[in-house]
């Protein structure tokens, strides 16, 4: 009874947060993206910036916690079912669309992102309000940035983000940055495709 009570609890668990991971990920391109592009750059940065930070911290773990879990199920089916079944086929496939969104953000969004980020810091740009307090950084990359050496701890800043970068933008920059706030919408959007697409196949798995 334990172990079909610890089944349906993965069961549960790992299709709720690959589906809620995904409708997160999901709003972020259709409400968030554009209304932010719909600012100049120099607001639309720091935004962006703390929507960067603040995501990290939820959407690749609710992918690996989702994966790992629709792995055990798997797993847990091989007593029971043959390799070629619906059941153990299913929730690795599923496995396999949750993590999918692991190496599609390094390969795919980072070199996008990354020049997101370079450009805000290039305006006088931080992670958040209580960053920009500190006064200038001294980061001139992403990687600087996003290792936040010399700044607030992002694990525990709950400020709010930048209302501005320190240099106001040009009409080049704006044009620049919602080009790139645009494909970021793109490629986000299919992210959370992937995501949703492996809590589909996780609950048709367990229902089947």
């Amino acid at each position: 009874m334990a172990a079909i009570n610890l089944h349906t609890v993965v069961q549960a668990l790992s299709i709720s947060v690959a589906l809620t991971g995904a409708g997160g990920i999901a709003a972020l391109s259709l409400f968030d993206i554009p209304e932010i592009r719909s600012q100049p750059a120099d607001r639309a940065l720091p935004m962006i910036r703390w929507l960067f930070s603040r995501g990290s911290h939820i959407f690749p773990q609710a992918s690996v916690l989702s994966a790992a879990g629709f792995g055990y199920l798997a797993y847990k089916t091989l007593p029971v079912v043959t390799l070629k079944s619906l059941g153990t086929n299913g929730y690795v496939s599923a496995a396999l669309l949750a993590f999918s969104i692991a190496p599609f953000t390094p390969i795919v969004m980072i070199p996008n992102n990354f020049a997101l980020i370079e450009k805000n810091e290039d305006l006088g740009g931080a992670r958040s309000a209580a960053n920009a307090k500190l006064g200038p950084s001294g980061n001139t990359t992403a990687e600087e940035s996003v290792d936040g050496k010399g700044q607030v701890s992002q694990f525990t800043d709950l400020s709010d983000p930048q209302t501005k970068t320190k240099q106001g933008s040009t009409t080049t920059d704006n044009e620049e940055v919602k080009e790139m706030l645009r494909k970021f919408q793109m490629q986000n959007m299919v992210r959370a495709l992937l995501l949703g697409a492996g809590g589909i196949v996780g609950l048709i798995t367990a229902l089947t």
